[in-house]
């Protein structure tokens, strides 16, 4: 999340600049920005500025504008102008703070903030988004003393308690985390689901149904299906209702004995209880000592989609890019060009798992023959679950395809970025989620060619260590 201040507007018409035509075409923008028709306020800004270049408030506006419209580097330079005109204007250099967190700049964002703060320091939404900047960072106890100053400034808005509680949970701090993790249900994007269901307080249920319900994306329900056997060894019925492209593999996996199968948008059964798949770890009170793993929870049925893997060396799986929807997408995904460096290694074969959004670069960088990509072959998380046991290795970048591979118990080393999702940790190359699974980490935002290398250098003894061993 992040906490946008007031876009800039003058409290009366009396307070519009001299020139009328200037004052009449800022309040239209205004009007349409607040309506959230940014592309037309876009459009206003930009007539504004053109005619009134040093009037400070319209760049920022356009700078907001060009944010929440994902052009954040535009949005950037719109808020450098703005704050360059006037350096006095406390929200437009959050905004600017803001915009250059969106850019990766978490440093330059860091001091924006900070001299915003300088000029007005008792805007609790400012120390919110100095605190968030802060986590990406990796300074978490600075973080969290951000958020209490916000608190403190009566700034208590339920993106901020999620957000502490992702930072609680990146620190390590799983059982606090998780039971701030509720806080999700208080955000305009994820109501609560089933509020007429009395929530499970993990009690024993003997004789009741318990209603677990999906939540977020594949990734996290492959996470946290590890969950589901101690969740049904309390009770009588226990009814998960099971994303469509993971139910065939859910249903022939061992983990699903003695749970009952509905598919997502399905109608639900009856219930006496519900819980959200998600919320079972702050049932079970879950610490980085007690992470459920009694070894990979999953395994692909026999009917797998016919396709085998075949290679003298090594057979290592890729994933560069991640859904284009997800909100952190621009952070976690790569383009297939940045891995090409691996790709010149012999002796191995590799296949692209890449289904959707960047299936098609294989093809525009003319690069088929070094890389297959299968991905569009496979139907659903099933086939790909049987592709992956036939690997000797998955690269990948912060996807669904990490958590099912360290679920089968597949080795898999995934790539992931200098602000990392809040399950990857700080500090570490491994992960207590998964023990097949290895990280590879960017040290500074933006620096994927580095973390290639990296990647490049332990795929090449691994190669090496796997010669020797065929010898």
């Amino acid at each position: 999340m992040v906490g946008e201040l007031k876009i800039s507007a003058p409290a009366s018409t009396a307070d519009f600049p001299p020139d009328r035509t200037l004052g009449e075409l800022f309040a239209k923008a205004i009007e349409q920005q607040q309506a959230g028709r940014m592309e037309r306020a876009i459009e206003l800004y930009r007539l504004l500025v053109l005619q009134f270049p040093s009037y400070a408030p319209a760049w920022n506006n356009l700078g907001v504008a060009l944010r929440a419209t994902y052009s954040f580097a535009a949005a950037v330079s719109a808020l450098r102008r703005g704050t360059a005109l006037d350096p006095n204007d406390a929200g437009a250099l959050s905004n600017l703070g803001n915009a250059l967190r969106a850019v990766g700049d978490y440093e330059e964002a860091a001091a924006a903030h900070e001299a915003s703060l300088a000029i007005d320091p008792d805007v609790g939404r400012v120390h919110y988004n100095l605190a968030l900047v802060r986590r990406d960072l990796g300074d978490l106890e600075a973080a969290l003393a951000g958020f209490a100053a916000a608190e403190a400034r009566g700034f208590k808005s339920s993106e901020m308690f999620w957000d502490r509680a992702l930072t609680l949970l990146v620190s390590g701090e799983l059982e606090q985390g998780f039971r701030e993790y509720e806080w999700r249900w208080q955000l305009p994007e994820s109501p609560p689901r089933f509020p007429e269901i009395e929530v499970w307080d993990g009690k024993p249920y003997e004789g009741k149904t318990l209603l677990v319900h999906t939540e977020q994306g594949f990734g996290d329900a492959i996470q946290f299906l590890r969950y589901l056997p101690g969740a049904a060894a309390l009770g009588g019925r226990l009814v998960y209702e099971c994303p469509s492209p993971l139910a065939r593999l859910v249903e022939e996996s061992g983990i699903a004995a003695n749970i009952e199968l509905v598919d997502q948008g399905a109608p639900m059964p009856a219930a006496d209880l519900q819980i959200a798949l998600l919320s079972l770890a702050r049932i079970f009170r879950t610490t980085l000592d007690t992470i459920p793993w009694d070894g990979p929870y999953l395994s692909p049925p026999s009917d797998g989609p016919g396709l085998q893997i075949q290679s003298d060396g090594l057979r290592v799986g890729l994933v560069w890019a991640g859904k284009s929807t997800h909100k952190n997408n621009r952070n976690r995904s790569i383009q297939l060009e940045t891995l090409l460096p691996l790709l010149e290694l012999p002796n191995m074969r590799f296949v692209g798992l890449q289904k959707g959004d960047g299936a098609d670069q294989p093809v525009q960088l003319g690069a088929e023959a070094l890389v297959i990509n299968i991905g569009e072959r496979m139907r659903d998380f099933a086939d790909t679950a049987s592709i992956l046991k036939q690997l000797d290795l998955v690269v990948s970048v912060d996807t669904s395809v990490v958590h099912l591979a360290g679920a089968l118990g597949v080795p898999a080393w995934a790539l992931i970025p200098f602000s990392p999702d809040w399950r990857w940790l700080y500090g570490r190359d491994d992960t207590p989620w998964y023990p097949s699974v290895r990280l590879f980490r960017q040290t500074s935002p933006r620096t994927w060619p580095e973390v290639v290398a990296k990647v490049r250098e332990a795929l090449a003894a691994l190669a090496v260590e796997a010669a020797q061993g065929g010898d």
